[in-house]
């Protein structure tokens, strides 16, 4: 692999990673959620849709942030 592509892989990984940290956090948190029993919004209960969004978010977040890994080893070859 060139340089290039490993570089494309690092950036690109990394750019992705941390959007899925950001989504994984703010779904966690869930600041739009309201309950009638508490002031909080995270002692809400997730929804199943929200959780679902929750576990892609961080399944993508290690598959990308694998593939920066992977372009940081094809780098230093």
């Amino acid at each position: 692999m060139t340089t290039r592509t490993a570089f494309t892989l690092i950036i690109g990984g990394a750019a992705v990673a941390v959007l899925g940290v950001v989504v994984s956090f703010v779904y966690l948190l869930q600041p739009w959620r309201t309950c009638p029993d508490d002031t909080s919004p995270a002692a809400c209960p997730m929804l199943p849709e929200d959780a679902t969004v929750l576990a892609v978010a961080l399944v993508v977040t290690v598959l990308a942030a694998a593939v920066a890994v992977v372009g940081l080893v094809l780098r230093k070859r």
